[in-house]
């Protein structure tokens, strides 16, 4: 197994052997020997304690080496050309990596260590025990040793709008870019922009077009131009699912042509590196990304291509201390000729709380001010490292309005707002003045002349330069007029279109300098300093055939160029538009390069008419289920006719929605949810609900919108997906909410299965931030695995919160990393709409399991769906055996659901599912059902050195079903026969339990436990009682008999006798023995009929010698004959001197003639004589049976 991951492990391969050689390998020196084990003073020296204390509590842990020597890139300085510079730090970076870093790696691999190398900044990362690390710090080559932490990321907050400047953001205005455009017609053209960040989203309206992977033809080439260092993305295209990234990426280059001019520089293109999550910024994603940015790679990590690097990097993130650690990877941009743009930190207002890596001395970093020009209270104040003043500049930081995932746009604060003004005027200066371009130091010099100075030395510095504002406020403008352009001369000119001015058109310019701008009123354009050398000059005007010319530019000179631009034949496209929720209405319809917007009418048909020419068209729908689509179309004269299909928006998961029609559904059962609280409260659907692949049994319903079945969380809302909680969510109307008496929040179940809806209802609910406005909204849940948002009582006049401007609207799985977001903070929903998610690609199975013996739900069943060998998806009956699974289904094909549980014989079924499949199951489980004949058990008396014998009757009215019978102990003393077997449905098994005292010992006890079980899931197992007594004496007398018999059970009676000192026997003048032939009712069967069909009257005792002291049951049988009447017989019976039952009416308590009657009691005897005497109150005693028994397993 290679343990060993390398960053571009081919990098290292391709550059060492094309570019240095060969025999530059061979050159290379021997790596130092591994050292013995170092003292624990070497790691004690060069770890830091937050290594130590991970080693010492965890065992084995990640830490970061640091190499103690960087590449000399001084080659770089040599090269003519920007992408010359970064060449030849790519090639120094990774030879001296490879060089210096092989003795460690020669170790790690010896060890078995696993292990990653980043040439960047000479850096290994390793995961190993304290013994391991105490190695590593015994290296000479080592200079230290380093947690593996992850960087927060810098908290934003949600910010208030600020007015707009003609349809410009105020922070826009405020660093002057629209200036920069308007009179040196730059709009950063030419350059790239870099961001590591939280990911950008690429389809967003602002930033599509000036994303470098997006292609002519509108298909993307993701590889050179993003890169998710994180690996959360899990698809090769651009992801945030956080926001961050998105928002200042927008700040730089932002700009959707139809009034949301959010960037300030427009023009230049921009890539991504994706280094941070919700969570933070892990220390190897950060290297991982700032080592892509220097030479960007394929999409398989392979081929750098140090020529594709950006202009500038944007680094909105950094941590609150002192950290050195990034200043490498800082320095090899600076090298290549990359400019470092980083945030300065959000702990101010205090001193010396600049973070890091903007507090290094080799970056640039950027504090926060307000609309007011003040700086804001959480910009974080210098000095920096080695007492440098920082920031270096300050910027718009605070209410920054700018894109956010999913199409809208949010305001955010934060110094990490503010660093991309800086960036994106870096981009304006290089595109304005090529001689700039790769230089950093240089610009650093332009920016900070041109700033607008502020005295603020609250923390230090100077009115022109301080801790508070650094050199000032940023002035793009400024800074561009500041640019050292020598050789500049000028183009100037007037545009006409038939004889008269041509305003508006764009005049663009390509050579030594890119650049273009728009002509005024009366026609005229200027670029009053153009670096010298041939330009070609392209003028475009919608209507107008292109005029295109080559002139010369010289020193001090000004060319003059002007154009009259002919009328262009035109056309005209027809067409309709269309998505899955049928066809759109209101689809803004862009056509680039033009001014042309128009909208999709009622019934979704357009009309554009056009100049003839090839076109770009953009689509943008107001249905937010469906995907924004661009088309390339050619218009000839005459009229033509194109059809657009939208597609549907997906998430990773398969999730799409739709617009439908939809009555508006109502609850009926009030939640327990108020202002202030509670604030939400536990809800559980009638039946298990599907989201994203899972099945809950219940959820959280919360007074801010929300339907929340994983992690609950009460937070303001954000985009999606996000996996800080809530998790598992969906969200009609995710914003904060409060109530009144007129407001509620309500549930309801319709339908029957299994096609039952659960209705949750957020009746006349008020928005916390205008309490003017309500809102109802619903989410309706289906058995089917989708749900439905609905939506009332938006006024279509007010154009706000009720509109979805403060809300987020859509789904998300349980850990976050999945989501459908419909909107978050933008105008986006109306009255009467609803809006269906479906989970495509996915079908449900569900039902409900019973017992087919008594039809009654079966719990904890398992169902598992199988396509092929494949399992697909598995569910868990509940409690009223209802169960649901969502499976993931590529095509239409048989899958099999089997049913399984304990003790039953499964069940399965074959069924074609297909993409939102809905297969409804009824599974009744067999089973057996063994019972026994008795729950009692059996409690005997056996002499030793006897055997009884009793019968088991086993019945099933199940299905066939095995059972076994068995002591539970294994006692010897029990023989079960047979003791296994199968019981066939209605069947009937008798079993002989024998209770053999053949090895017993008199006067003892035993006790255990008859266990019968049976694939019987009711009662897979019966316990039955045992007790086997074993006296020390017994004696059983048939009183009145002549001779000796056995009962039923096996048990001896002996003939009836006078009593006889030593024997036992009865005593009494004139007793005599009485008989019948008829039978004894409450006998039992003969010869158990014959124990009280014989009897002696007059006994005035029975007396038993020679017994062993203990506790004896005295059993006796009575019988009436015929004739006797109630109250003729009376008697009292005496054990041992004392009454034990008294005045006993044989006739009277039996009920009748000839009809059983039994009295049992205990009495203890100690002196070796046991007497049971008969006292006759009225007529004579009678005595049928008698039987004594030692007990030993009773005390007196």
């Amino acid at each position: 197994m290679n343990r060993h991951r390398s960053r571009w492990r081919g990098l290292l391969v391709t550059a060492l052997t094309t570019a240095l050689g060969a025999s530059f390998l061979g050159a290379l020196p021997a790596a130092a020997a591994d050292p013995e084990p170092a003292a624990p003073s070497a790691l004690r020296s060069k770890a830091d304690g937050a290594v130590l204390q991970d080693l010492t509590a965890h065992g084995k842990v990640s830490f970061w080496v640091q190499l103690d020597s960087q590449a000399d890139t001084s080659a770089a300085k040599k090269a003519a050309t920007k992408a010359g510079r970064g060449r030849a730090v790519l090639k120094a970076k990774t030879a001296h990596a490879e060089r210096s870093q092989r003795g460690l790696t020669a170790l790690l691999e010896k060890s078995g260590a696993s292990y990653e190398t980043y040439w960047i900044s000479n850096t290994v990362k390793v995961t190993g025990d304290k013994a391991l690390a105490a190695r590593i710090a015994a290296r000479s080559d080592v200079e230290s040793i380093e947690a593996d932490d992850t960087i927060p990321l810098p908290p934003t907050s949600e910010g208030s709008q600020v007015a707009s400047v003609d349809r410009i953001e105020w922070n826009v205005d405020r660093v002057n870019a629209p200036k920069v455009w308007d009179e040196f017609g730059d709009r950063g053209e030419g350059t790239v922009v870099g961001g590591i960040d939280t990911g950008v989203d690429h389809q967003h309206p602002a930033l599509a077009a000036s994303y470098r992977g997006l292609k002519a033809d509108g298909t993307y080439e993701h590889g050179y131009n993003w890169f998710d260092a994180t690996r959360t993305c899990g698809t090769a295209k651009p992801c945030d699912d956080q926001g961050h990234g998105t928002h200042t990426m927008g700040t730089m280059v932002g700009s959707d042509g139809t009034g949301n001019a959010i960037g300030v520089a427009p023009g230049a293109r921009w890539i991504s590196a994706k280094a941070c999550t919700p969570e933070g910024c892990p220390r190897e994603a950060l290297l991982a990304a700032g080592q892509w940015m220097l030479a960007p790679t394929d999409a398989d990590g392979e081929n750098p291509r140090p020529d594709l690097a950006p202009d500038v990097i944007n680094n909105s993130w950094g941590a609150d201390s002192l950290d050195t650690w990034y200043q490498a990877m800082v320095q090899s941009w600076r090298d290549a000729g990359i400019f470092p743009a980083f945030s300065n930190g959000n702990t101010g207002p205090a001193c010396d709380t600049a973070g890091s890596p903007g507090a290094y001395t080799n970056t640039y970093s950027s504090g926060a001010f307000d609309n007011t020009n003040k700086i804001a209270s959480f910009s974080s104040r210098g000095p920096g490292v080695d007492g440098t003043v920082k920031p270096n500049i300050a910027a718009p930081g605070m209410n920054v309005r700018s894109s956010a995932p999913g199409g809208g746009y949010a305001i955010k604060s934060g110094t990490s707002m503010a660093s991309p003004h800086t960036a994106a005027t870096v981009a304006l200066l290089w595109s304005a003045a090529p001689a700039l371009r790769g230089d950093v130091a240089a610009t650093e010099a332009v920016l900070n002349r041109s700033a607008i100075d502020v005295d603020d030395t609250t923390c230090g510095g100077t009115a022109d330069f301080n801790n508070v504002y650094g050199e000032g406020r940023l002035d793009a403008y400024k800074a561009v007029e500041a640019a050292p352009r020598d050789h500049v001369g000028a183009l100037t000119g007037t545009v006409t279109a038939g004889g008269d001015p041509a305003a508006d058109a764009e005049v663009s310019v390509a050579g030594p300098t890119r650049a273009t701008l728009t002509t005024k009123k009366d026609g005229s354009y200027a670029f009053p300093r153009l670096v010298s050398g041939d330009y070609k000059v392209t003028v475009t005007k919608f209507g107008y055939v292109t005029d295109t010319a080559a002139l010369t530019v010289t020193d001090d000179g000004s060319a003059v160029h002007d154009p009259a631009l002919a009328v262009a034949p035109t056309g005209t496209l027809t067409g309709t538009v269309r998505s899955d929720s049928g066809t759109e209405a209101d689809v803004a319809i862009k056509v680039q390069g033009t001014p042309v917007r128009v909208s999709t009418a009622s019934d979704g048909t357009y009309e554009l008419k056009l100049p003839v020419g090839g076109y770009r068209i953009g689509f943008t729908p107001l249905n937010h289920c469906a995907a924004a689509v661009g088309i390339v179309a050619d218009v000839a004269a005459g009229s033509a006719t194109r059809d657009v299909r939208l597609t549907s928006r997906s998430d990773a998961f398969g999730t799409t929605c739709r617009q439908v029609a939809a009555d508006f559904p109502a609850g009926g059962t009030k939640l327990g949810i108020a202002t202030p609280s509670p604030a939400y409260t536990a809800v559980t659907p009638p039946f298990p609900v599907a989201l994203y692949g899972r099945t809950y049994d219940k959820g959280w319903v919360t007074r801010d919108g929300q339907l929340i079945f994983g992690y609950l969380g009460l937070v303001e809302n954000g985009p999606m997906p996000q996996k800080a909680a809530p998790n598992g969510a969906l969200s009609p109307f995710w914003d904060r909410l409060t109530m009144d008496s007129a407001s509620g929040v309500y549930t309801a179940v319709r339908g029957t299965a299994p096609h039952r809806e659960y209705v949750v209802e957020w009746r006349d609910m008020l928005i916390a931030r205008d309490t003017s406005q309500r809102i109802g909204f619903a989410a309706v849940l289906s058995e089917d695995g989708t749900y439905t948002f609905h939506y009332k009582g938006i006024d279509p006049s007010e154009k706000g919160f009720e509109q979805g401007t403060g809300a987020t609207v859509g789904a998300e799985s349980h850990d976050g990393t999945e989501a459908l977001q419909y909107s978050y903070d933008e105008l986006s929903l109306r009255d009467g709409m609803a809006i269906r998610f479906r989970p495509e690609g996915h079908a449900v199975v569900s039902g409900t399991v019973t017992d087919a013996n008594d039809g009654e739900p079966v719990a904890g069943a398992t169902v598992t769906v199988t396509r092929g060998t494949a399992t697909v998806g598995t569910a868990t009956t509940r409690a009223d055996g209802a169960y649901l699974a969502q499976v993931p289904v590529a095509a239409a094909a048989a899958h099999e659901v089997t049913v399984a549980a304990t003790d039953y014989a499964s069940a399965s079924r074959t069924a074609e599912l297909g993409s939102l499949s809905a297969l409804r199951t009824e599974t009744a489980l067999t089973t057996g059902a063994v019972r026994a004949d008795t729950e009692e058990g059996w409690q005997l008396t056996v002499p030793a050195g006897e055997r009884r014998e009793r019968t088991l009757t086993l019945t099933n009215e199940g299905s066939a079903a095995q059972y076994t019978v068995a002591e539970k102990s294994g006692a010897s003393w029990l023989k079960v026969a047979p003791a296994s077997g199968t019981l066939a449905a209605g069947g009937r098994q008798e079993v002989t339990l024998a209770f053999d005292t053949t090895t017993a010992t008199p006067g003892t006890a035993y006790t255990g436990t008859l266990v019968i079980t049976s694939r019987s899931a009711r009662k897979p197992s019966l316990s039955l009682p045992l007790k086997l007594v074993v006296p020390a004496y017994q004696q059983g007398v048939d009183a009145g008999a002549d001779f000796a018999s056995l009962d039923a059970l096996g048990d001896a009676w002996s003939a009836d006798r006078a009593y006889a000192k030593g024997r036992f026997g009865y005593t009494g003048a004139g007793t005599a023995p009485t008989y019948t032939r008829k039978d004894v009712a409450g006998a039992g069967s003969s010869p158990a009929q014959q124990l009280l069909r014989s009897g002696r009257e007059g006994v005035a005792e029975y007396r038993f010698d020679n017994v062993p002291s203990g506790v004896y049951q005295v059993e006796l049988g009575f019988a009436e004959a015929a004739g006797t009447k109630p109250g003729t017989r009376v008697f009292d019976v005496l054990a041992e001197g004392a009454e034990k039952v008294p005045n006993v009416d044989v006739r009277l308590e039996s009920g009748g003639a000839r009809t059983a009657l039994f009295k049992s009691f205990t009495v203890k005897v100690t002196d070796g004589q046991l007497n049971v005497a008969f006292d006759a109150v009225s007529g004579r005693t009678l005595v049928n049976s008698i039987r004594v028994t030692q007990r030993p397993d009773l005390k007196g």
